[in-house]
């Protein structure tokens, strides 16, 4: 029997896909056997999560030190282990995210698959990754149904690691850094054949989990930005790109899906990057991931950490050394027509952040949304995002001619 695989059948199965993942993550409980919330951790479930390659060691006390409640459960903790524990050196502080207990925030997280994406990266990627520090060490990571998880992760801040926000300033040595890693992370895996292989689960942008609800959701989200006073004060030639990305985005999406694929953090803004006492960094919180174009998280962060000032001094030279890191990496780009990608690729970071205005900020600092606002609204016009935009929808590339 042939094979039927066109985009009308991806269309109708991921449909039906969402609607399922929607009733599950809304579900007051699910019965699972397993611990997916913070409430439900005891000792004996750390001993044998964290214990079983050493044996007769045993959690002694387990206390939670303190956390929040956002997208996910977060919180700290600390473990005393009995003797054998100790003399293995056993992990005494660790960092949980876990499911939250507010159904409308495990509905995107199940929707768009996001605590199984996560588990992914630390259960088959971490061997290529975290002896480099791209990415934290995960002690156990699980994903159910329905926006439900459980991930253990060492507690960065305990061997001095700044876990950055989004209202945070930055110098550009620490943005050139950055940029550093996403290009190792992203020379890694450019172009792998194991995307048809062990990475089938990073999916291309189109046809990732939860793409058709979130392009209602970032359509609803634009609509009531461009009403918001934030929205209203815009240049009339930003709030008409707005409405033009709105009109052809799924366009432009099928125009970057065609372009050399990586691995894409998806969520690559400043309050997701790790800074280490050498001045290296990292990432964390890869929820988001899917298959794409590397400048993608490169255009993210910038338009994430920079304000205007910084862009119009250090825009084009940290797009240089993201581009020669990828070259020292053996990957090889069109560096002019890569630039145009970048520019136009600010319309996904624009999208972040009109989300986040409109949706309570997600716990972020209203004062990186008007940043990022300011600093995009700039560079739209600057790097003249709106021909970039009517080029790719008109002839499906970006480069004239």
């Amino acid at each position: 029997m042939a094979l039927v695989d066109t985009p009308t059948v991806h269309t109708h199965a991921l449909a039906a896909l969402e609607a399922s993942d929607l009733l599950l993550a809304t579900a007051p409980s699910l019965v699972l056997d397993a611990v997916y919330t913070i409430d439900q951790v005891t000792p004996e479930w750390l001993t044998t999560v964290l214990g079983s390659q050493v044996p007769n060691s045993k959690v002694l006390t387990a206390n939670n030190t303190g956390g929040h409640e956002g997208m996910t459960s977060r919180h700290k903790w600390t473990l005393e282990w009995n003797g054998a524990g100790k003399a293995a050196n056993l992990p005494t502080k660790i960092f949980f995210k876990a499911t939250p207990e507010n159904a409308h925030l495990r509905e995107m997280l199940s929707l768009l698959h996001m605590a199984e994406l996560e588990a992914h990266v630390y259960n088959e990627l971490s061997v290529e990754l975290e002896p480099h520090g791209l990415i934290p060490k995960c002690y156990y990571a699980k994903a159910y149904p329905g926006g439900r998880f459980i991930i253990i992760l060492e507690d960065l801040e305990a061997r001095n690691v700044k876990v950055h926000w989004m209202g945070d300033t930055i110098t550009p040595a620490y943005a050139r850094a950055v940029a550093i890693a996403q290009a190792r992370i992203h020379a890694t895996y450019w172009n792998s054949p194991r995307f048809d292989a062990d990475m089938v689960w990073v999916r291309p942008r189109c046809r990732r989990f939860g793409e058709l609800w979130l392009r209602k959701f970032f359509t609803n989200n634009r609509r009531m930005f461009l009403e918001s006073e934030l929205g209203k004060d815009l240049p009339e030639y930003v709030k008409e790109l707005i409405r033009m990305w709105d009109r052809d985005c799924v366009s432009v999406y099928e125009y970057w899906d065609r372009k050399p694929p990586t691995i894409i953090h998806g969520d690559s803004h400043l309050g997701n990057v790790l800074e280490y006492p050498d001045g290296s960094a990292g990432y964390y919180d890869w929820q988001c991931l899917f298959r794409g174009y590397g400048y993608r998280d490169l255009s993210y962060f910038l338009m994430s950490s920079l304000d205007i000032e910084a862009c119009e001094g250090h825009e084009r030279e940290l797009f240089d050394v993201y581009t020669d890191t990828l070259e020292a990496n053996g990957v090889t780009v069109d560096r002019e027509e890569a630039w145009l990608d970048y520019c136009l690729l600010a319309l996904e970071r624009f999208d972040s952040a009109m989300t986040s205005s409109t949706n309570g900020g997600y716990g972020h600092a209203r004062s990186a949304f008007e940043r990022q606002v300011k600093t995009i609204s700039h560079l739209a016009v600057k790097h003249d995002v709106k021909g970039l935009l009517e080029r790719v929808v008109k002839t499906g590339k970006i480069t004239p001619g």
